[in-house]
Order: structure tokens, then C-alpha cells, then sequence
């Protein structure tokens, strides 16, 4: 039965390719600038995936905002906030945001601009389509609204074999059904050596469907190597955020001179592989080592599904979709991908595949790959921490042992010896590029950031510039358009950090000031809490759009 709510489930949103095709790439900016010839940078591509949409997904949409507006203040083009309200003071008789702590309430680092353009994507699954009726859209509206572009996609191959369209109101000059059909299905190709005695053919899909955080749809990320009309794609996760520009990354991995890579802070792991600093990155990434069950240096090792910078290559997309095709996973026991990448959260999915592709499958083709472990503690850190605890999950490490009623052990999760060098739980936050908030928890739940342990003040720290960078969002968004020119508002996106959004209704403004009083800890969560808990949570006040030409 599980195996048929499986089918039924991942064939449900099959059915939006009967009347659709997937979104194509809208144009790129152009690269020179038609005023003064200056060649311009070029635009990287930034992506999250959106699944489904529901009640206990509306803070990770206060999320998506706050990423979407690290990405912009890190970026070419943007002008820091304060220079912003400065000119808009200068013009404007009436000042309409709140002045509320707002000496304080500010971002720490970064928002300086950067050296890279960029412009932020949303794929989207069908269940959480723009186009859905009701709440199921709500989500993708939302973010279409701030900023991002959306595109549907559909899997790389579905789950299950599809069935034939019998459709009568199927368009043949919109549906991509049939060619997704003809793509095939997970496992149709699938050796007899990867089959246990009396396995049901089933299994393995079952498992990718009920897979980690998402299931079969988390996939869905691997779109990001399709994106070829961009030199460089990162997908992040809705709970990340940047601190500052990643511009030493994108120089390494687009080949800019071994003196730029010479910056780039690698991994120095048992499993890390040696970089060629003097050819371009093809792909960089952090592995979780928190989801390591039997610590050792060869242990197998899944990739952190919060962070992927890529170079896109429709050919590495291919070769997915036929890893997925040959479904050359082992269950019982659960040895992974070829019987060697498995045995973590996220093994069969996402988390597991990438390592799978380039441990296994890429040094296989005539073109070697030149992929980068970052550190993690810099890039997509987590303040986790470096070694086992005695409780049942990782915990960060307690300052008080005998009260938490846990403790560190001695083994590393790296399987090391000796991994204080990766204890990212104490790294300050002036040290990192972007952050994923998983260990300190959300900041849309009013975290209380780990109190007891060491981690706290590193999460407490990494909490507060979130919420300062919603208070640099908020009042960018209370800005009105430079020199009152209305025509800002709907300018066609250059790559740049236009503004497309603002408050402007007095309703709304009101609104936004009352989300700033909250009773709990001002200096820490900045009037955005009441209590420590998602209840407790102020949350984002939508903006009202463009500002229509009549409005004053």
C-alpha cells in the first residue's frame, strides 16, 4: 500500500505537464552598460526550490525574503542602506518608516555591494504552483511579488513509470507530457546486482518518496545545473543567508588567476579531494558530517543540501537523469548509491546523489571534474559541532555537562583524531559567507540559539544579523523611488538591485511598525518577538507591490 501512495502521489503533479511546458530562462540583462560601454559583470544565478505550500511554511517565506535581500545588499550595483535613506531624506519632506532603534537595528556585515550582478529564481514543483487556486499558490505568488523569477519544473525522470495520456483536454501544443514520459522512470534500468533476494521492485522508490526533508521532489534542486544561460547558479536553502559577497568563489570557479583561489578557504577532511587551483571550479559544496552514523576517515559522506555552486552543463544534467534511470541504489542493507555513498539522512536523494556523481560517476568520463569541499564553518555554516555527543542526536557542546544531561565524546565526526580546526560552533560569524540555520534553528521561530553550550553566542550572533537584515529589507522597502520617479518601480530587471517592491499604503506602513514591537529581548530579536517560539514570531508584512503612477 505504501508503494501505491507513493505512485499516486508522485503522478498527481505529473499531470500539470498535460497543459504545460517548463518555464524557459527569461533573456540576461546585457553585459555592457548602454550608457557608458562599461562591460558589466556578469549575473549569477541564485535559486531555491518551493514544494509545497501550507500553514507551517509561511516563515520559511519571511526567510526567503531576507535571503533574497542578503543576496541584493552583497551584489554589484547596491548602494548601502544608509546612503539610500540619506538621499531620500534629501527629496522626500515626509519620512515614512520607523525610527525605532533604527541606529541599532542593522545588519553587521556585508551590505556593501559586491563585484558580481545577480537575479534569483524559484523552482517550483506543481503542487506549489503560482497558478494553483487558493493557499497551494499563495507561496509562489509571494515570492514572484518580492523578487524572485519562478520556473516550473518537472523531475529529471519521474518516480514511477507514467501512463499514456488519454487526456482530451491534454494541449499538444503545451504538454511536455509526453516527452516526460518518454524520459523514462527511476530504476527502469536497474542491474540485477543492485536487487536484494526478494526485494520488491518498488522499494527503491518508495524510499526516494519518503526520502529526508522532501522526498523524491528535493531532486528537483539538480535543475540547477540546467541553468546554462548563467556562468555560475548557487542554490540555497530558504533558511540560509549570505553575511558577505561570495566574489572569491566565483573567481576561482571561473578561473580568474590562482592568486583569487589562493582565498578560497577549502576543507582539509580525510574524505576532501585536491583542488587544481589553476583551472576553473566546476562545482563547490559542503559535506554533512553531522548525518555520519559510524565516524571513520572513509566513511561515506553525504553532501549538506543547503549549498551547491555550479557551473551549469546540460551534459552533467544528463548524466543525473540516467544515475536516476539505472537506479543502481542498495537496500537491506543500506549500502547506497554502487554500494558505496549511503547510509546517511538524505542517502537516496539529493544529500546522496551529488557525492554518488562525483565520487563514483564523474572520474569515469573523459572530462575529470574540478570540485571544491569548502569549509564548511565558512561557507553554509551551521555552528555545528565537530564531535559526537552522548545525547541521541548532535547537540553542541554544553558548558555545563552534569545540568544538560549531555556531553561531548571523543570521537570526530570526520573520523579524525583531532578536528578542533573544524569546531564551527565557535567561529564568529565575521569569519563566514553565508549561514544555514539548522542547529541555532530558525530565526522565524525566535530562536533561543542553544543557550548552555558554546554555541550560543556564535548563534545568538548569527540570529541577530538576520533579523538586522530584515530591518535593512523593511526600510528599503519604505523607501519611495529615487527622485520620486514612479517608472523605478517597474523597471525590467538589469541584474542590478532595483527596487520592484514597496510599502506605501498607510495601512501597510502601519503595520510594519506594530511587527517591530514585540516585548522579547529588543537588542537580540529587534521587536520581532514576543516569546521564544514560532507563535511568538512578528511575521513579515507583505508589501503592497508597485506603486501605481497616481499615487503621491
Amino acid at each position: 500500500w505504501q508503494a501505491k501512495a507513493a505512485r499516486r502521489d508522485s503522478n498527481t503533479p505529473n499531470q500539470f505537464w498535460k497543459k504545460h511546458s517548463p518555464d524557459p530562462l527569461p533573456p540576461l540583462p546585457p553585459d555592457v552598460d548602454p550608457t557608458t560601454g562599461e562591460k558589466l559583470p556578469p549575473v549569477i544565478a541564485y535559486v531555491i526550490t518551493l514544494t509545497k505550500c501550507g500553514p507551517k511554511h509561511r516563515g520559511g517565506l519571511d526567510g526567503a525574503a531576507v535571503l533574497l535581500h542578503s543576496i541584493r545588499r552583497n551584489s554589484y550595483g547596491w548602494v548601502p542602506i544608509e546612503k539610500q535613506m540619506e538621499q531620500s531624506k534629501s527629496e522626500n519632506t515626509q519620512n515614512k518608516g520607523d525610527d525605532e532603534n533604527d541606529g541599532t537595528a542593522r545588519p553587521l556585515y556585508g551590505g556593501e555591494g559586491g563585484r558580481y550582478r545577480f537575479r534569483a529564481y524559484v523552482i517550483v514543483d506543481p503542487n506549489a504552483s503560482p497558478q494553483n487556486n487558493g493557499k497551494s499558490g499563495e507561496c509562489a505568488r509571494f515570492l514572484q511579488k518580492i523578487g524572485y523569477t519562478v520556473l516550473h519544473r518537472p523531475p529529471l525522470v519521474p518516480l514511477f513509470e507514467l501512463p499514456d495520456d488519454h487526456d482530451k483536454n491534454s494541449n499538444p501544443n503545451q504538454s511536455y507530457y509526453n516527452e516526460l514520459k518518454s524520459l523514462g522512470y527511476v530504476g527502469m534500468h536497474r542491474p540485477p546486482s543492485s536487487l536484494r533476494a526478494g526485494e520488491n521492485p518498488d522499494k527503491l522508490r518508495k524510499f526516494m518518496h519518503n526520502d529526508g526533508c522532501c522526498g523524491y521532489t528535493e531532486m528537483l534542486k539538480l535543475h540547477v545545473y540546467g541553468m546554462v544561460e548563467h556562468e555560475l547558479a548557487v542554490h540555497l536553502d530558504f533558511d540560509s543567508l549570505l553575511l558577505r559577497p561570495m566574489d572569491d568563489l566565483f573567481d576561482a570557479m571561473l578561473g580568474k588567476g590562482e592568486n583569487e583561489n589562493n582565498k578560497l578557504p577549502l576543507a582539509k577532511l580525510p574524505r576532501t579531494k585536491e583542488v587544481d587551483r589553476t583551472k576553473p571550479i566546476d562545482a563547490a559544496f559542503t559535506r554533512d558530517y553531522n548525518s555520519v552514523n559510524s565516524p571513520r576517515p572513509d566513511a561515506p559522506v553525504g553532501y549538506q543540501g543547503g549549498f551547491l555552486a555550479v557551473r551549469p552543463d546540460m551534459h552533467v544534467l544528463e548524466r543525473y537523469r540516467e544515475v536516476l534511470r539505472t537506479g543502481n541504489f542498495l537496500l537491506g542493507p543500506r549500502d547506497g548509491w554502487g554500494g558505496k555513498v549511503g547510509g546517511f539522512y538524505g542517502d537516496v536523494t539529493f544529500q546522496g546523489i551529488l557525492p554518488y556523481y562525483y565520487e563514483q560517476v564523474a572520474p569515469k568520463e573523459e572530462v575529470a571534474h574540478n570540485e571544491a569541499e569548502l569549509d564548511r564553518c565558512i561557507f553554509n555554516q551551521m555552528a555545528d559541532n565537530p564531535r559526537k555527543s552522548t545525547y541521541k542526536f548532535p547537540r553542541a557542546t554544553p558548558l555545563d555537562a552534569k545540568k544538560m544531561g549531555f556531553r561531548d565524546t571523543n570521537i570526530c565526526r570526520d573520523g579524525r583524531k583531532d578536528c578542533s580546526d573544524t569546531d564551527c560552533q565557535r567561529i564568529h560569524p565575521k569569519d563566514s559567507f553565508t549561514t544555514h540555520f539548522t542547529f541555532c534553528k530558525k530565526p522565524w521561530d525566535c530562536s533561543d540559539g542553544n543557550p548552555g553550550t558554546v554555541a550560543s553566542p556564535t548563534c545568538l550572533s548569527l540570529l541577530k544579523e538576520w533579523y538586522g537584515i530584515r530591518r535593512e529589507l523593511e526600510d528599503w522597502w519604505l523607501l519611495p523611488p529615487p527622485n520620486n520617479d514612479l517608472s523605478a518601480a517597474s523597471m525590467n530587471d538589469d541584474g542590478l538591485s532595483n527596487q520592484h517592491s514597496f510599502y506605501w499604503l498607510e495601512n501597510t506602513i502601519d503595520r510594519v511598525k506594530q511587527s517591530r514591537r514585540g516585548s522579547l529581548d529588543n537588542a537580540q530579536y529587534f521587536g520581532y518577538c514576543n516569546k521564544i517560539e514560532t507563535e511568538g514570531y512578528h511575521r513579515l508584512v507583505e508589501p503592497d507591490g508597485q506603486r501605481p503612477s497616481s499615487t503621491k
